[in-house]
């Protein structure tokens, strides 16, 4: 219980360190947190002592039934001192320290009611008139609700201790009555046939899950590992599949988590029958299911379909069709080399592959599968220990101006060449570092290095450089970028950063407020990949640009493709009419540059041009574009 006041305590008041005076958030913490050491160590002193004297016992449970009403006034005096400071997230804050305080006191008091009892007394008076006259809705309605809970936790909580105290008192007479020998044995028997039907329920119960009534987690992993260490020569292989729901969070999102959870009903209803006889169906996750069977491969495979199937049809709740579907990946022991620790997650390996590929199917691990996760072992591995960070390097490809026929910006593109691994595409390790929660790192990392060599360049030449959603989506990273874009030494004006649709779709008001704050400094922003999303056009609307990038998709073949041509001029067109900068991405041959040209385009980039260039090269070229001589436009153009 004081774990729980004083970590709550120090929650609320480093929430407010700025906001209210010290001597609420750091002098009164500080002195009830002496006060609750002291209570701990005195409690900490009498473990293990079996002091039996009634009277002793009966004093000091009135001594803590006192300091309970003392300390939960102090408490929850000191949490309405400090509700006027701060803004509204701050005030919601203190209510919920003062909610869970009392709801967590109440549980530790379980077998003291009427300690429990004056805490909850104390500080819900305190909180209910606090807060219930705010004439704040949310407020009123959270203090209607805390006092709710703490009622019906009262009222459990009384009913436990008189069923309690029923039982104590049950058992003392049992023991009176020891001279009546055979009910006294038949008492015996039938407190353990309560036992063990109790004991069986509790079992049945621990593997359950509580919505579907299908197996849980704990239990399928059980099975499993029961299955997997079986002998291998008398049973069919191990049949791991995992299936995950395709949609079901935009069914939460646009029904509530009622329809969610009802669609979850009836679905592990169909699982059952589909599964019935042939494997164990389990709810493992959220809205993830997992099946276990012991039959030929064919047979497993056919059975996986049979369960996309199911997550396929359409579902009737309340008078209203829903539908979605189900990925499947899947894994078998006999092609596992270390199946006792890895086929769950070789199935969960196969499904990441149905989910990006081919959604609503079912994908069987395979060697081609089991090279590409070792592979992907070792990439993560590397971003974990930051040992990418001494192989990675930063290259560039030139952005090249047809009308003046020189070279004005390089995008800056990672390169990383694995020790054993050899060159590894930033396909396979963007993700991974996305995925892994260290491509913040690796952004700034990039930005750092290609900041440095731009600072070689001639002043007229520009950096482009791309950034991710969550360099976009988190202000702490954007802040961080600012501030080594301030101390790098290149003039704001010079760099470009790059952004997809798909960072805008994660947050867009976070990427709007984002790209406002690298704008006002001066840095340009483009949206790269347009024409791809879908909702460019949104994007270009509400988000604040300097420059477009079309994709290199209506690019190829574009000399022969009339519909191709019509979409990159009328997207040169609309960038022109909106004093945007427009980049045509993926110009592979003198064809297509012509058309570009021939179609009102200005900038271009791509092989044609060149390939990505070493800084060295890269620089080469710069002061080369820079003495507005003539570049060619093909192989090195160095």
């Amino acid at each position: 219980m004081y774990f729980i006041l004083l970590v709550n305590t120090w929650g609320v008041a480093i929430t407010h360190l700025n906001a209210a005076p010290a001597f609420l958030t750091i002098g009164v913490p500080s002195l009830m947190t002496l006060v609750c050491v002291l209570r701990v160590l005195r409690w900490w002193q009498g473990i293990g002592q079996t002091d039996t004297d009634p009277i002793r016992i009966i004093a000091d449970l009135r001594r803590t039934n006192r300091l309970a009403w003392i300390l939960a006034a102090v408490f929850a005096t000191w949490g309405i001192a400090l509700a006027p400071y701060g803004d509204n997230f701050m005030q919601s804050h203190v209510a919920f320290y003062m909610g869970i305080t009392v709801i967590g006191c109440i549980f530790c008091l379980t077998h003291l009611v009427s300690a429990a009892m004056a805490v909850t007394l104390v500080v819900n008076v305190v909180f209910i008139a606090y807060f219930g006259l705010t004439g704040n809705y949310i407020f009123i309605a959270m203090a209607i609700d805390v006092g709710l809970v703490s009622m019906a936790m009262l009222m459990v909580l009384w009913v436990q201790y008189r069923d309690f105290t029923n039982l104590v008192v049950s058992r003392e007479e049992l023991k009176t009555k020891k001279n009546v020998l055979e009910k006294r044995e038949l008492d015996l028997i039938e407190e353990q046939k309560q036992t063990q039907a109790l004991s069986d329920e509790n079992r049945k119960l621990a593997n359950l899950d509580s919505l579907t009534g299908l197996a849980n987690r704990r239990f399928f992993f059980a099975k499993l590992d029961e299955a997997i260490c079986q002998p291998k020569e008398q049973l069919s292989p191990t049949h791991v599949g995992i299936i995950d729901l395709d949609g079901f969070k935009l069914v939460n999102d646009v029904y509530g988590h009622r329809f969610g959870d009802e669609l979850l009903v009836q679905l592990a209803s169909r699982l059952s029958f589909a599964c019935r006889g042939e494997a164990l169906i389990a709810r493992v996750g959220g809205d993830e299911f997992a099946f276990l069977t012991q039959i030929e491969a064919q047979a497993a495979k056919k059975l996986a379909e049979k369960i996309c199937n199911c997550c396929r049809e359409p579902f009737s709740i309340s008078n209203t069709i829903i539908q979605i579907g189900g990925s499947i990946g899947m894994a078998r022991s006999d092609l596992c080399i270390d199946a006792e620790s890895y086929l769950y997650e070789q199935a969960d390996f196969a499904l990441y592959q149905a989910e990006r590929e081919v959604p609503g199917s079912v994908v069987i691990f395979s060697q081609a599968h089991y090279e590409s996760l070792s592979r992907m072992t070792v990439i993560e591995q590397a971003l974990r220990d930051g040992s990418i960070d001494n192989d990675i390097t930063v290259y560039f490809q030139p952005i090249f101006d047809i009308h003046l026929n020189m070279v004005v910006a390089f995008e800056a593109l990672a390169r990383w060449t694995h020790p054993t691994l050899g060159i590894v595409s930033p396909a396979e390790f963007i993700p991974a570092a996305e995925r892994l929660g260290s491509i913040n790192h690796l952004s700034r990392l990039l930005l750092t290095m290609a900041l440095r060599e731009a600072r070689t360049w001639p002043s007229n030449i520009r950096l482009s450089f791309n950034l991710s959603a969550r360099d976009l989506t988190s202000s702490d990273n954007a802040m961080r970028l600012l501030a080594i874009i301030g101390s790098s030494g290149i003039e704001p004006h010079r760099l470009d950063l790059e952004i997809t649709e798909t960072a805008l779709m994660t947050d867009l008001a976070r990427a709007q407020a984002t790209a406002q704050a690298f704008i006002a400094i001066g840095v340009g922003v483009s949206l790269d990949d347009f024409g791809t999303g879908y909702s460019s056009l949104t994007h270009l609307h509400l988000m604040p640009l300097t420059k477009i990038k079309i994709d290199r998709s209506f690019v190829t073949g574009i000399d022969g493709d009339l519909a191709s041509a019509k979409i990159v001029k009328s997207l040169i067109r609309m960038a022109h009419d909106m004093d945007l900068e427009c980049i045509v991405e993926g110009v592979e041959n003198d064809t297509e540059l012509a058309t570009i040209h021939d179609l009102g385009g200005r900038f271009v980039q791509g092989y044609q041009i060149s390939k990505p260039l070493n800084a060295t090269d890269a620089r080469k070229l710069a002061q080369f574009s820079a003495k507005h001589v003539q570049v060619p436009l093909s192989g090195s153009p160095v």
